[in-house]
């Protein structure tokens, strides 16, 4: 027997360890960029949640004000009664099923900010990862979405 044939009787199943090696470094990469998606994906369902409830509050006049000509504003809203829409509009999302990914386990609103006919707000939501990675006992991922809005103009009044 030569040399050579020696050699790469000696070398023989490396390869496969090497592949093996290889397979399962693509498999962690797969799973780590399904969760990446998961929390982007569900990113983007908060993010059309929060703003949703933002412009469903500046639907809140507020009567008194506006019509005893007291506001400081063009269309005064009624904070209590904005906050309220809020959280209306918040649930409505999570009880509807196509409307949110999911993978969001809570919406819940952090901060409410509502003055004069700006409305602003912040809400937090769970994500729940579809895998786990091995050494990892991240489950869950926290994230946050912001959205303001103003009423400046009384929807019937868009046509005047």
């Amino acid at each position: 027997m030569s040399r050579i044939t020696r050699a790469l009787r000696k070398d023989q199943g490396s390869l496969s360890v090497l592949i093996m090696g290889l397979f399962l470094v693509t498999v962690a990469l797969l799973l780590l960029m399904t969760d990446v998606a998961s929390i982007a994906v569900s990113k983007r369902s908060l993010t059309q949640a929060t703003e949703a409830a933002a412009l469903r509050a500046v639907q809140s006049l507020d009567r008194a004000a506006y019509y005893q000509g007291t506001s400081t504003v063009g269309v005064p809203l009624d904070c209590s009664l904005a906050r309220a829409r809020v959280l209306e509009e918040l649930d409505l999302w999570m009880q509807s099923d196509g409307m949110h990914s999911p993978q969001l386990e809570q919406i819940g609103l952090t901060d409410f900010y509502c003055e004069g006919n700006t409305v602003d707000l912040r809400t937090s939501a769970r994500v729940a990862l579809p895998f786990r990675l091995p050494q990892s006992n991240l489950t869950t991922v926290q994230i946050y979405a912001s959205a303001g809005a103003a009423a400046n103009k009384l929807p019937w009044s868009l046509f005047g």
